[in-house]
């Protein structure tokens, strides 16, 4: 019995120094970016399209950051597009929003090579390597 009231006080001591402890912690920030925006289209190289680039159009939201380039495609000027392989099946539709985590995006364009179709379309724009992806609803 004595060694159960000695027990509380000490496990009450050791719970408030963790959570004093804790209290002077600066907040999370992720080591990762996000971005919203549009799929609208894809390159045309392989005869795999999982090894095709998919194009997405920054501008969901207002007054977005500047991080693509500008493109016409079938008549529609974009302004702020990426490139990326890394595009999940289900978000592989013209017009789906989406919004992707990211570390990195290229600096310079990247120009498609290693195509094995007969009349590959290509574009030179820099490239958005994901990390997470889901769509917006």
């Amino acid at each position: 019995m004595r060694q159960n009231i000695l027990l509380l006080p000490g496990s009450l001591i050791i719970l408030g120094l963790l959570v004093s402890n804790s209290c002077n912690k600066y907040p999370y920030v992720p080591d990762y970016k996000n971005i919203t925006g549009y799929v609208i289209g894809k390159e045309t190289c392989n005869s795999d399209e999982i090894q095709d680039y998919w194009l997405i159009d920054f501008t969901y939201t207002p007054n977005p950051s500047k991080v693509g380039d500008t493109l016409l495609l079938n008549g529609i000027s974009y302004t702020n597009v990426l490139k990326t392989k890394g595009l999940d099946q289900r978000l592989k539709v013209i017009g789906m929003k989406v919004s992707i985590d990211y570390r990195t995006i290229t600096l310079d364009k990247i120009t498609t090579t290693g195509c094995n179709v007969t009349s590959p379309v290509t574009y030179q724009l820099k490239e958005l390597t994901i990390l997470n992806q889901f769509e917006i609803r």
